[in-house]
């Protein structure tokens, strides 16, 4: 992730010509590969897999079979992940289209919830009661 920057904008405009984009913008696309994309972040973020699960409250397990690709988890434990790990709304929006997940759009009010909680570096515990106190479903990781 780090050797080239994305530009979904730039692809947006490609799109709009006659032709499809042809192999050599094959560099310009996300590489679905959770793994590559999960080894990749925790290079540059010099973070624990063990640390980001704990702190996004995911069981052990479960949180390294999301991040290996071996489970499909739902948008909450990704987004979780995401807050663990304090992605900056566009990594985290990279991390929902890589896990197609869906990603989060300013104009559902828990999402826009989401986004300022991002935007704001905010950690589990105070996502979790700055939803609570917005009358919002908190991210739900199974544990309660």
């Amino acid at each position: 992730m780090a050797d080239r920057e994305l530009d979904s904008q730039r692809m947006l405009n490609l799109l709009k010509e006659d032709r499809f984009p042809d192999s050599k913008w094959d560099e310009d696309f996300l590489d679905p590969d959770i793994r590559d994309f999960f080894d990749d972040l925790f290079r540059e973020t010099m973070q624990r897999r063990s640390a980001v699960i704990r702190d996004a409250n995911i069981s052990r397990t479960y949180g390294y079979q999301l991040m290996d690709g071996n489970r499909v988890g739902s948008r909450d434990y990704y987004l979780s992940i995401a807050v663990a790990m304090k992605l900056d709304l566009r990594t985290t929006q990279r991390l929902l289209a890589v896990t197609k997940s869906g990603g989060l759009h300013p104009l559902i009010k828990r999402d826009a919830a989401l986004i300022f909680a991002i935007n704001h570096s905010y950690d589990t515990a105070k996502l979790y009661d700055f939803m609570k106190s917005l009358g919002l479903a908190p991210l739900d990781t199974g544990i309660e």
